[in-house]
């Protein structure tokens, strides 16, 4: 009898004493669900990854969190809270909660957190700004500047964050005086999150033109503050295009077959950013249209006038599970390295062509990442393949 109370009041000192420690540990999420998630690690551990795996999970991707492994990455970014004019954080758009506001309050986001962390795997957020007048008024206005590093900054230590991607998607050649401006700003957020963080990380996602054409960014000024660089590679053919193209373009630039490519993208990188530093961003998707001739490659899509228009993304898991796409009817282009496919859509007689992104484009982009000695890479976007493990097994195989 004795020996049996021993036992029980060792469990139960055990289980209390874990109870509290993931309580405290982890004070975002229930520790049960902590406890679950560290008997996972112990039977899955961290993979030991040879380069910089990170992926993007968008607030409307929230409900394939299931599918996740984030023992096979490097890091897990939240995307994204988006910025108002007045440097403050979206919390409400159009009378409503701000979606990606919404999302990042979702209990099933701090738990994807708190697991990221049990397993080793860095959790970080992107800050937003996705238009020219919202960029500008936040760079002319010192107060708007502060409110953003302030707010950033609160939820990095309120959610126990590991580092900031900032994402701010100028158009067109900026004044040399928002040059200067993002500099400074950027100079001053860094030191800020250093501060309350040493091991906290800033990152930066840049445009494919922005190495080739004056941008808002410095990066002569800004290779010292930032400690990553994510080329967005992806979306040089997407719903506005005149013809149904690859979503990401290996090569065809100098052929005239594209308009522009990833080739001639990172070559323009590398000349102002340390390979190091540099994500390659791989995306887990392409484009499909409503064209005039779905069997003839790049062929012309309807206007937004035309009512026979259409365009949509085709995600990687759609591309694997929808009746319409026939093998025997995708074929394999050497220039973009992609793959396209053409049906006709049985309700309007209309000819559809895509350019999905499948394994063999997935892996080619992953191969090329590690021939020019990239830092490593960057998926748009987790939970796009659902629970299809092929390209999750790619990440295994080849980092």
């Amino acid at each position: 009898m004795k020996q049996l109370f021993i036992i029980i009041a060792s469990l139960t000192i055990l289980l209390t004493g874990g109870w509290f420690y993931f309580a405290w540990t982890y004070p975002q999420t229930p520790p049960a669900t902590s406890a679950t998630y560290f008997l996972e690690n112990v039977a899955h551990p961290h993979a030991k990854l040879n380069k910089y795996v990170m992926g993007f999970l968008p607030y409307w991707n929230l409900d394939e969190i299931q599918y996740l492994r984030p023992d096979d990455l490097s890091e897990i970014n939240y995307f994204s809270l988006n910025v108002n004019s007045d440097g403050h954080l979206a919390t409400v758009a159009n009378g409503q909660a701000d979606p990606g506001w919404n999302g990042w309050t979702q209990q099933s986001t701090k738990n994807l957190i708190t697991k990221a962390h049990i397993m080793g795997t860095r959790a970080t957020i992107t800050i937003a700004a996705l238009d020219n007048d919202t960029i500008t008024s936040v760079l002319n206005d010192n107060t708007a500047q502060e409110n953003l590093i302030s707010d950033t900054l609160k939820q990095v230590k309120t959610r126990n964050l590991d580092g900031i991607t900032i994402d701010f998607e100028y158009t067109g050649t900026p004044d040399t005086t928002y040059r200067q401006e993002f500099t400074y700003f950027s100079k001053k957020l860094a030191s800020s999150l250093k501060a309350q963080n040493t091991k906290a990380t800033l990152t930066l996602s840049i445009m494919p033109v922005d190495g080739e054409q004056p941008s808002l960014y410095d990066f002569s000024k800004l290779t010292s503050v930032y400690d990553h660089f994510i080329g967005m590679s992806y979306d040089y053919y997407g719903q506005n295009s005149s013809i149904a193209g690859p979503i990401a373009p290996m090569n065809g630039f100098k052929e005239g077959k594209y308009f522009f490519d990833v080739t001639t993208t990172y070559t323009d990188f590398l000349k102002v950013i340390p390979k190091n530093k540099l994500l390659m961003g791989v995306p887990y998707y392409g484009w499909e249209w409503a064209v005039v001739n779905g069997s003839t490659i790049n062929s012309t899509t309807y206007s937004s006038a035309n009512p026979n228009s259409y365009a949509a993304i085709v995600s990687y898991a759609r591309f694997r599970s929808d009746p319409d796409i026939k093998q025997n009817q995708c074929q394999w282009d050497k220039y973009s390295q992609e793959s396209w496919c053409w049906f006709t859509d049985k309700s309007t007689g209309i000819d559809h062509q895509l350019w999905p992104m499948d394994d063999r484009g997935v892996q080619t982009r992953f191969d090329y990442a590690n021939s020019q000695g990239l830092e490593g890479v960057a998926i748009w976007t987790l939970g796009s393949d659902k629970n299809y493990p092929d390209l999750w097994n790619e990440i295994q195989k080849t980092f």
